[in-house]
């Protein structure tokens, strides 16, 4: 029996192994969309009329003004998904930069007594903090990924987004469990009935202790982590993050409202 629990005790660390280290990196929070400027704003001169510098010049400006529609694009996105952005965080924190410049047409031209110049049309790809997704995980509690856990193996780390050991454990878990009853029915004498527990019934319960001592464990490591990003980001989320609609599930009846999300509440 004692090689029996270390042999099961062995699989289900390799599940919390699978899922501990498998860390979140900021680019997991980062998104991306395109601004293009037209020919209008991305102008350069050169005073020497020189055609590099004159051409650089306008790269410069076109990355300037793409920048700036880059910042207003991001808070007008906000306000569209359900929240509101502070410019001033988004000008200064949301580590919004130009991953990708493509010139798509470009014009000389030397007006009489003008320096040269040059007109360019230029399509731009900007990366930014996906702050709705990061938040999202940010909020997430230790005590929810455990009672998910403890109700449905693997629902726990679904709610942490470790979707592969989610699935791991589910299986794991049902697979056993299944086994054992299908074992403890066709059970004819307690021998046998004792058989199937020991071969089906311990496992599963010990892929289901160690699910949900994994789940928060993962879910404490991972908050560690987000606060460090948060940090970095120089994030406040009472001020720079607004929702528009209040989350969680409201339940009206003739005399009074429950809700929980941001805590439980009854009201009259």
């Amino acid at each position: 029996m004692g090689k029996q629990i270390k042999k099961y005790s062995c699989v289900a660390l390799t599940f919390v192994a699978l899922s501990i280290f498998s860390p979140r990196f900021a680019g997991e929070y980062t998104n991306s969309f395109k601004v293009k400027v037209s020919a209008e704003d991305g102008v350069g001169e050169s005073l020497k009329n020189d055609p590099v510098e004159a051409f650089n010049n306008a790269v410069d400006q076109a990355m300037k003004v793409g920048t700036s529609l880059g910042e207003s694009e991001l808070v007008g996105r906000s306000e569209a998904r359900d929240f509101v952005l502070e410019s001033t965080w988004v000008t200064q924190e949301a580590h919004l930069q130009v991953t990708d410049v493509q010139v798509l047409n470009y014009r000389f031209s030397r007006p009489a007594g003008e320096p040269l110049r040059v007109n360019m049309n230029v399509s731009m790809q900007m990366d930014y903090v996906d702050l709705p997704k990061f938040m999202e995980d940010y909020e997430k509690t230790i005590t929810g990924a455990t009672y998910r856990s403890m109700a449905v193996p693997g629902w726990g780390q679904l709610y942490n987004r470790q979707y592969t050991t989610s699935f791991l454990y589910g299986v794991g878990f049902w697979t056993f469990y299944v086994l054992f009853v299908q074992a403890a029915k066709a059970a004819k004498t307690s021998d046998d009935l004792s058989t199937a527990s020991l071969n089906f019934q311990l496992p599963a319960l010990i892929l289901w202790s160690f699910n949900v001592s994994e789940a928060a464990t993962s879910r404490y490591m991972g908050r560690q982590g987000l606060e460090n990003l948060r940090q970095a980001y120089r994030l406040d989320a009472r001020y720079e993050y607004v929702p528009l609609t209040e989350r969680g599930v409201k339940f009206d009846f003739v005399l009074f409202q429950c809700s929980f999300g941001g805590g439980f509440s009854c009201h009259l």
